[in-house]
């Protein structure tokens, strides 16, 4: 025993010199899915492209939307942290040319023991990295520091939030079997599947305090624009559509008692343009009218646009949208995120994290797609009147790709380090 006790130090004091050996000459392992060394983490290559487009002037507020993670270990090798890259990051934001930029905040269902998420025994709490090992809440020095950061290069903040009904720890280990897509469709469709009135005035009761208590923190630090919406897991309110537009001007007032600041919400792109989406009535609403900012994300083309050229589907889409607002009376923002594979905004959206599946593994990246795809996009706006901002989204956190890191980022709708990036800066800063 002695002398297993006598080893155990032995291999400990020689890892321990070896750490310090690494870090005091910046050593760094080979690439490989092991973790890597803090000041090894961002050692990633800015690459340099050359674009060839007649960029034109835009007249809408250009934004560029952060992609949604927060905290330690968004490239999951466990040694990154978002808030070491914030003024790096937005350096590039101000250099592309943008006016706002957008991060994401955290929040999390914690259910009473034995209760599902079907039920109304739960809490709206923060969410913390040892959920997932990845996601969290944002702190208040994390939002004042993100103000400062933005204010002092001439940007505006706004902060979207994530919402988990389920607990997202679940999802990680799906990726080792390639099905973190499949399940978290699975579970959102139960989640959604008839919520009775008692559990969403019990939902808004708790959605309404939490908003009116980030609120207040907002406006402490100067935060510009205050979304929602909760985004990945928000809920869906079939049957109750009257009862619920009632509700959410509830919530806009009473966030507005406190926060000073533009409020923004997210609206359904089949809700808008076709009246319904899935059971949910559409034409029952007009809550979102008395927010500042609409916003609708496009990932990819709707069933209706994916058949023929895909510039005359992109542009058909963006009018029609551009239509549908003028009847409504409201001028909304358009959240644009074209994977950078081909034929992506026809194939749809592919979650990275699943690695290990068919599908992500044989994908191949095609980042002169995602570049046309801006660009028709951007061509698109030029004669429309009721698309008021362009919101390019998600923008990674640093530079790197695949295979520097697991997530496959080469095919991921984040357009940071891929000539896109360059497209988008040549079109934003056109005067």
């Amino acid at each position: 025993m002695k002398k297993l006790f006598i080893l155990i130090i032995g291999f400990l004091f020689v890892g321990i010199i070896l750490l310090i050996s690494m870090f005091l000459f910046k050593i760094c392992p080979p690439v490989g899915p092991w973790p890597t060394p803090p000041w090894c983490s961002n050692n990633f290559v800015r690459h340099t492209y050359l674009v060839n487009t007649v960029a034109q002037k835009i007249s809408q507020v250009k934004a560029v939307n952060m992609t949604d993670t927060w905290g330690r270990n968004y490239n999951m090798s466990m040694v990154e942290n978002t808030r070491q890259n914030i003024d790096s990051s937005f350096d590039r934001i101000k250099e592309l040319g943008a006016e706002e930029v957008y991060v994401h905040d955290f929040n999390r269902a914690i259910f009473a023991d034995g209760a599902d998420f079907t039920t109304t025994n739960y809490t709206v709490e923060d969410e913390t990295f040892w959920n997932d090992m990845r996601d969290e809440s944002m702190t208040e020095s994390d939002i004042k520091k993100l103000a400062e950061s933005a204010h002092s290069r001439g940007l505006k903040l706004g902060i979207k939030r994530n919402m988990s009904f389920v607990n997202i720890g679940k999802y990680i280990s799906k990726g080792f079997s390639g099905t973190i897509q499949s399940s978290v469709e699975e579970d959102y469709k139960k989640f959604n599947s008839g919520h009775t009135e008692e559990w969403v005035k019990d939902y808004f009761k708790k959605w309404s305090a939490r908003m009116v208590e980030k609120a207040n923190i907002y406006q402490k630090y100067g935060v510009d624009i205050m979304s929602l919406t909760p985004t990945w897991m928000g809920p869906t309110f079939a049957g109750h559509e009257e009862f619920v537009n009632n509700l959410q001007k509830e919530l806009i007032v009473d966030v507005r008692k406190v926060f000073k600041g533009k409020i923004h919400m997210e609206v359904s792109r089949y809700g808008l343009l076709e009246g319904v989406d899935g059971s949910e009535d559409w034409l029952k609403y007009d809550y979102y009218k008395d927010v500042d900012i609409v916003e609708i994300r496009i990932y990819d083309l709707p069933e209706i646009y994916r058949s023929g050229d895909i510039q005359k589907s992109i542009s058909k889409y963006v009018a029609d949208l551009d239509t549908v607002a003028g009847k409504k009376g409201k001028k909304i923002s358009i959240f644009i995120a074209p994977s950078s594979y081909t034929d992506s905004m026809k194939r749809g959206v592919l979650e990275v994290l699943d690695y290990n599946s068919d599908l992500v593994k044989n994908v191949v990246s095609d980042y002169e797609y995602q570049s046309k795809v801006f660009e028709i996009f951007f061509q698109s706006l030029l004669p429309l009147q009721n698309i008021e901002r362009i919101n390019v989204a998600s923008y990674s956190w640093d530079d790197a790709l695949d295979p520097q890191i697991k997530p496959k980022l080469s095919v991921a709708s984040t357009f940071r380090n891929k000539p896109a990036e360059t497209l988008i800066r040549e079109w934003f800063n056109k005067k």
